[in-house]
């Protein structure tokens, strides 16, 4: 009986550990950046490929911004705030051709996404407002 509740207790303690564990690297942090929204979707990715919207070195999901919100920003000048998540490149093995031939192991860069994205519209004051 003590073995069983024993057993039971380092079960819980294990799985409370990996959980915490798992929590602290799903912590999201603050990022912003300031640039030209170009409003084109494009492909990142080579192995683990993706459609999205590129600002600066980010990406934005296009399910995390509507597609009039898009039209209204295209081509301004845009503050982007938002929670920073990096998905990690895909890693692949060194390989060997029929002919002898080794390819080096190669790693895709990892990718660094705006989740919750915030946009702001930027002006310069040395730039005439247009009005329509």
């Amino acid at each position: 009986m003590k073995k069983n509740i024993l057993i039971t207790i380092l079960l819980v303690f294990i799985v409370m550990t990996c959980y915490a564990q798992e929590i602290k690297q799903d912590t999201l942090k603050d990022v912003s950046t300031i640039g030209v929204f170009d409003g084109k979707k494009i492909t990142v990715g080579n192995f683990d490929i993706s459609e999205v919207y590129k600002i600066n070195e980010y990406c934005i999901f296009p399910m995390a911004i509507s597609q009039s919100q898009v039209d209204s920003y295209k081509g301004k000048r845009v503050l982007v705030t938002g929670k920073l998540k990096i998905v990690e490149g895909n890693y692949h093995a060194a390989k060997t051709s029929t002919d002898g031939k080794i390819y080096e192991p190669y790693k895709e860069p990892d990718k660094k996404f705006i989740v919750r994205p915030v946009f702001i519209l930027i002006y310069d004051a040395r730039e005439p407002l247009k009005t329509n």
